[in-house]
């Protein structure tokens, strides 16, 4: 069998004398155990290209394989396995078939508990419904609540059988959930903040486990926020943020954990008991990539969804009454109605002030008629996600003038589609810019929405890469615009002077 590669593997909370600070139950002296963890899954039931390095990572049969492997080492220790949300949402396979084949899989690498993230509404309510409930693990969120039905989510579990240690793992989602979604997709829902809801559990999970994990998908920002509020918690397993943390981040003693995204590495803690309870000893960051070992039935599996996926390519997923051109002529050279309507969209599911799309972003036209998959993929092909994320009114205009600023006469595809905010042109340069019936003010922090390359300074808007704390949101902008056709066909979109050339 081939052997397990973590990386960078250290000791350090025990070398440190760093422990939980509040006791609780018992455990027995040299008992170990084993925590692995991974999130922001987003459907890549395949392997990917990374585009930081063009590694090719993931992959959930080498997934499972790494898990096995962990597992065979000593199968006398308990092995936990935590993932941290975001299940929906990033492919094909996801899209065509609303995370069932994900979810089985999962259950078979053996998964005991899942937070849920904020994109498992994406597809409605009554997906997520069906999938808690036929998953082989509980989804657990102890912050969010709906009316009049409840959804079948679980706020915390134990787990361990009655020889082992016991692990109480408390599931917190991030309040964007009610943001990060269609309005259609949250009605009833509700979400608690989770440090409250954290400082009413916590306690009582303390009394009878011998760790105590909040699963959680809120970002690192409010993870630190949680650790420096609530004590008796040992260790943070985020997501949400899609950040690869090869050592954890250490506030208040307690250790936040996250292992990058969509399968490409898994993170591994080793506990062994210590003076009654359980202390971290290592850290790792295993690599899953092409040189990981594959498990070749849940490999088989995913060649059969996959050609599945590709054969359903063809099927219709709305109707457009008109064509939406990608012309280069028009929409990388004034406002377009196919660029209205992708931008008006992602505005209005993250409820953003202002969204951004390079119209390079944009590859090919939908014909007039109904829509299949395949136009839509081939007009989206590069699968771009969109970053949500705050920006100074005085790099927005920044932003627009670089637009404004393109010679029309070479096409440029960095020439910017835009929702919420109107802008002018008049001799290359940009005669006005405003938001509602306000200028754009300078000092003013704005919510954008834009794609990954835009976020990453493509095309020259080096400025939008100062965007307070990003937000990757694991949402295609393929996958937007599916799921735009299947609930506004018969679809009709108009111009409305929102860019002007003078």
């Amino acid at each position: 069998m081939q052997s397990v590669r973590p990386i960078r593997v250290w000791s350090w909370l025990l070398l440190l004398g760093l422990a939980p600070s509040v006791a609780a139950a018992a455990c027995v002296p040299g008992e170990s155990l084993t925590l692995l963890h991974f999130n922001d899954f987003h459907g890549q039931l395949e392997p990917y290209e990374d585009p930081r390095d063009g590694t090719e990572r993931g992959g959930i049969a080498r997934l499972a394989a790494t898990v096995a492997e962990v597992r065979a080492e000593d199968p006398s220790r308990p092995v936990v396995v935590l993932f941290a949300g975001d299940l929906l949402q990033g492919t094909l396979t996801s899209s065509l078939f609303l995370g069932v084949p994900d979810l089985v899989l999962l259950g078979r690498i053996g998964v005991d508990a899942a937070v849920m993230g904020n994109h498992e509404l994406d597809y409605g309510q009554a997906v997520f419904r069906r999938l808690a409930e036929e998953a082989a693990f509980p989804f657990l969120s102890a912050n969010v609540a709906s009316d009049p039905e409840p959804l079948p989510v679980l706020s915390s579990v134990v787990i361990g059988r009655p020889d082992e240690p016991k692990v109480a793992v408390l599931g917190l989602t991030t309040p964007e959930l009610t943001t990060a979604t269609h309005p259609r997709n949250i009605e009833g829902i509700s979400v608690e903040e989770p440090v409250a809801v954290a400082r009413r559990l916590v306690p009582t999970l303390r009394e009878d486990a011998d760790l105590v994990v909040v699963l959680s998908h809120m970002g690192i920002a409010d993870d630190r926020r949680l650790a420096e509020s609530v004590p008796g918690i040992d260790v943070i397993v985020g997501g949400h943020n899609h950040n690869l943390y090869a050592r954890p981040v250490l506030v208040q003693n307690v250790p936040i954990v996250q292992a990058g995204e969509r399968g490409g590495w898994l993170g591994r803690m080793d506990f062994r008991c210590s003076d009654g309870h359980l202390a971290p000893t290592d850290h790792a960051m295993i690599p899953i990539d092409a040189a990981s070992p594959e498990d070749p039935e849940i490999a088989e599996e995913v060649r059969r969804i996959t050609l599945d996926a590709e054969r359903e390519m063809g099927r219709e997923v709305g109707f457009s009454a008109q064509e939406l051109s990608a012309w280069r002529e028009l929409i990388r050279r004034e406002e377009a109605p196919f660029g209205n309507f992708v931008a008006d969209l992602a505005r209005e599911i993250t409820l953003a002030d202002v969204a951004l799309f390079n119209a390079g972003g944009f590859r090919s036209s939908i014909p007039a008629g109904p829509v299949t998959l395949k136009s839509i993929y081939q007009a989206f092909p590069f699968r771009n996600e969109l970053v949500l994320g705050e920006l100074t009114g005085a790099r927005l205009l920044a932003a627009l003038e670089r637009s404004a600023a393109l010679d029309p006469s070479d096409n440029p595809g960095g020439f910017l589609q835009v929702s919420g905010v109107r802008y002018g042109i008049a001799d290359g340069r940009l005669a006005n810019a405003s938001i509602g019936d306000a200028p754009i003010d300078p000092a003013r922090r704005y919510r954008i929405v834009t794609s990954d390359f835009l976020a990453a300074g493509g095309d020259g808007y080096g400025m939008l890469k100062n965007m307070t704390e990003p937000v990757m949101t694991g949402r295609l902008i393929s996958d937007m615009v599916i799921e735009g056709f299947r609930t506004e066909s018969p679809l009709s979109v108009a111009t409305d002077g929102r860019i002007l050339r003078y």
